[in-house]
């Protein structure tokens, strides 16, 4: 991972560094960002609690403060609230008995507070000097640093949301998938298909033939390369929960992983149990994965997402939600298997992925950082959302 190194000397310059570590910016929001001898070691997201729901309030800085723990190496955390209120009203900065819970787990856990501020509406202001007035917005604009590359004008959700899938491109896939479906169960339907028809169905099923090797050439193709036979193929597998699987953990490693999870697939639908070390990165144990692998597999499996019909899209954003997970945005991973679930309220993958989302519950190698040489300063690195 390559990181930028950029010394963040006031108050006002790290709120500008906020939406960068994090690649969008923040509303009704607390961040959390963990240190390492000065330097950030990413960025931790969640919404902002109800004000003055005290357990809530403790339940949410319990969390945070102990997945900042987890971040190899933390010796300290900065805190930021992002919320809609106003912070010159005069009645005191918003959401303090929630930064408040936030400083006294950090403490018990031996973690220094290395400030903690409020952006509102109109202005921000810190919590660690409460006499102080309100700053106005500009300072935050003024202090930011140039040459940064991220587009961090949508909110928390954003990146989140599915493309625009052309019509004639939704309309091509639903007909490739009923008539591949046809011509895989030999069903007299698919004599009924015109020659073109035949030959397209029949170029879906070759490629649904080895799925590893599908998986592998999708991925490795930009996205805007991959045909609709092979759009087709995955909308495919990613409806079939064994398929999908071996989808995901090969995109977690190479191609022979994906050989060895489809072998295992089929022998356990002879009865024989699935080996440990290839089912542990389903539930985020093993090897950190390479993450241009998880943001191709995502961005794939976003497009079939975008392009299916709605009432077939449930295992496409499962898909989304675990590679999601897998990379640490726990926000888009929970926006994905709510949609899922909004469809069909019953959906496996999706409901595992809630629950383990609910109880805050993110793959050991998110909270793994290369070692670095010490500095001062921020860096821009991974984040956990």
């Amino acid at each position: 991972m390559t990181t930028t190194v950029l010394r963040a000397t006031s108050s006002p310059a790290f709120l500008s560094l906020v939406p960068h570590l994090l690649e969008c910016t923040p509303h009704r929001s607390l961040v959390v960002v963990p240190f390492r001898e000065g330097r950030s070691l990413g960025a931790m997201r969640v919404d902002l609690p109800p004000q003055g729901d005290q357990a809530t309030e403790e339940g949410v800085a319990s969390t945070v403060v102990g997945m900042a723990c987890k971040v190899t190496r933390t010796d300290a955390v900065a805190i930021a609230v992002y919320t809609d209120g106003s912070v010159t009203d005069g009645a005191g900065a918003p959401h303090a008995g929630l930064v408040d819970a936030v400083r006294a787990r950090a403490d018990i856990c031996g973690l220094r507070v290395i400030d903690a501020l409020v952006v509102g509406s109109d202005g921000w202001t810190s919590y660690l000097e409460p006499a102080a007035a309100a700053h106005p917005l500009s300072e935050i604009q003024d202090a930011a640093f140039e040459g940064l590359d991220h587009d961090v004008s949508g909110d928390h959700l954003a990146a989140a949301r599915l493309p625009s899938g052309s019509e004639d491109d939704s309309r091509l896939l639903a007909q490739l998938l009923g008539d591949v479906e046809h011509a895989l169960r030999r069903s007299r339907d698919r004599r009924r298909l015109s020659p073109a028809r035949r030959t397209a169905a029949d170029a879906v099923a070759a490629e649904i033939a080895d799925p590893p090797e599908l998986f592998e050439r999708t991925i490795m193709q930009p996205i805007d390369q991959v045909d609709m036979t092979r759009i087709a193929a995955l909308a495919f597998c990613l409806e079939r929960p064994a398929l999908r699987d071996v989808a995901l953990m090969q995109w977690t490693g190479d191609l022979a992983t994906g050989d060895a999870v489809f072998r295992a697939q089929t022998a356990f639908r002879g009865g024989e149990s699935v080996p440990e070390d290839l089912a542990r990165p389903m539930w985020g144990e093993g090897a950190q994965p390479d993450p241009a692998r998880l943001r191709a597999g995502l961005e794939l499996c976003r497009r079939v997402a975008s392009l299916i019909a709605p009432e077939r899209r449930p295992g496409a954003l499962a898909a989304c939600a675990w590679l999601a997970w897998a990379s640490g945005r726990s926000t888009h991973a929970a926006f994905y298997a709510d949609s899922a679930l909004a469809i069909d309220g019953t959906h496996g993958l999706s409901e595992i992925m809630r629950t383990m989302l609910d109880a805050g519950r993110l793959p050991e190698w998110v909270f793994e950082r290369p070692t670095s040489p010490a500095g001062t300063g921020s860096s821009r690195g991974s984040r956990v959302r």
